[in-house]
């Protein structure tokens, strides 16, 4: 019989079952005929590819579009940075895949204590719901809606972001083939939706019928997420904080969180260390946000931030997507 018992098939839940196969169970809200994934499917190629080799998968499979650009948008300026294997996938069909050789119970909307009473180790691999382990009682949640939209004449043949005024959020434009886009934005300000329907019509795009999607999306990095553990239920992924603040990408970050379990043979206070220091540079980034949505900081201290950032970013290039270099500083600085 499992030992461990997961909630959610999202990428935590998905490559954690992968990794345990017989020995877990998964329970999914969703039922199997409608699954989908609220996201722009966008993450970094190099490190993605790594990890899904570890299943018997290949990433090569699922590939959508393999960006060589990413343009951003700010003020009235167009600026050019180099992607490093940022593309977008298929990401339904490879959370499917992933958990071929696991349990799955679709339809299986789970509360608070059910796993814990039945698995030795019940993973909350739920997102900003923390089914599991409850709601955090201070929070960063950010709401997002996206469309799936089809251009006759694309505004940009690759990747594409527009970071909004106040830092409070930003807009994204993610290919999937040679004519279709997700078009979404995120915004504290709660304006994502209006900006996202100006760009399409800007642009003379196509909604397709029935794509409108939405979710909010956790910034709060796993340093400030407590607790991560409490009796036999422990956090994983977007529920343990693992998003990078600056762009919210939680793909990778996610299963990398998945992984230090698993590496850690399911020993959690051994995980907890582990995954807090894995995302510490996260803490570093979600901090100078905060500080530039309250109009905080100023010119040296903000290069001094964006430097560092970049250090850490170049790091972790193959988990972003994103080729930065310490010489783009100055040019990062010039959209600030």
């Amino acid at each position: 019989m499992p030992s461990i018992g997961i909630a959610g098939l999202g990428p935590a839940g998905a490559y954690l079952g992968a990794l345990l196969q017989d020995k877990a169970e998964i329970y999914e809200a969703q039922k199997e005929e409608r699954f989908t994934s609220v996201c722009a499917w966008g993450t970094g190629y190099y490190r993605m590819k790594d990890l899904i080799k570890q299943t018997g998968l290949n990433f090569d499979d699922y590939i959508l579009h393999k960006g060589k650009k990413i343009f951003v948008g700010w003020k009235g300026k167009l600026i050019e940075f180099d992607a490093y294997g940022l593309s977008t996938f298929d990401k339904p069909r490879l959370l499917k895949d992933l958990a071929k050789n696991t349990k799955v119970h679709f339809g299986s909307r789970v509360d608070r204590g059910y796993l814990e009473s039945r698995y030795i180790l019940a993973v909350d691999a739920t997102g900003v719901n923390r089914t599991l382990l409850g709601r955090l009682s201070k929070d960063f949640l950010v709401p997002t809606i996206e469309y799936k939209v089809k251009f006759e004449n694309p505004p940009f043949d690759d990747f594409y972001i527009e970071p909004f005024s106040g830092y409070s959020g930003y807009l994204w434009y993610f290919p999937l083939s040679e004519k279709e886009y997700f078009v979404g934005a995120g915004d504290v300000n709660l304006n994502h939706e209006e900006k996202v329907l100006e760009f399409i019509k800007k642009h003379r795009g196509e909604i397709v019928e029935g794509s409108r999607m939405g979710k909010a999306i956790r910034l709060l990095p796993t340093e400030y997420v407590e607790p991560l553990y409490f009796m036999n239920a422990v956090a994983v992924g977007e529920a343990a904080g693992a998003v990078y603040p600056l762009l919210g990408e939680g793909i990778l970050p996610s299963m990398i969180s998945a992984k230090i379990l698993y590496d850690n043979d399911l020993n959690v206070r051994r995980y907890i260390a582990d995954v807090k220091n894995q995302f510490l540079p996260y803490k570093k980034a979600y901090d100078y946000l905060t500080r530039k949505m309250k109009g905080q900081g100023n010119a040296f201290s903000d290069a001094i931030s964006v430097f560092s950032i970049i250090r850490d970013a170049i790091k972790f290039k193959d988990v972003l997507g994103v080729d930065l270099k310490i010489s783009y500083v100055f040019k990062i600085l010039s959209i600030l």
